[in-house]
C-alpha cells in the first residue's frame, strides 16, 4: 500500500501548468461542475489564475500527493 501523505500548501506559479494539464483531461472536464468555455485556451486560463492568486479574499491551496501536484481546492 502506498503510504505517501496527502497535504495542502499555498499555490505557486509552478503549479499552474499542472492545473492546466488537468483541465485538458476530458474525464476531468466531464466530472467538473464548472468548466472553461475553451479548456485549451492557456492565455485565458493563466489570466483567470493570476486574478484568483492576487485576490486576498480567496483561499486556494494546491493538493499534493507525496511531492506530486494532484489538484487544488478553492
Amino acid at each position: 500500500m502506498n503510504q505517501q501523505a496527502v497535504r495542502l500548501r499555498d499555490v505557486v506559479e509552478a503549479d499552474l501548468p499542472h492545473f492546466f494539464a488537468h483541465q485538458l483531461d476530458p474525464a476531468a472536464n466531464q466530472m467538473a461542475a464548472f468548466t472553461a468555455k475553451d479548456p485549451t485556451d492557456q492565455a485565458a486560463f493563466l489570466k483567470h489564475w493570476h486574478k484568483v492568486m492576487a485576490d486576498p479574499g480567496i483561499t486556494v491551496q494546491t493538493i499534493l500527493h507525496g511531492d506530486e501536484v494532484a489538484g487544488y481546492v478553492l
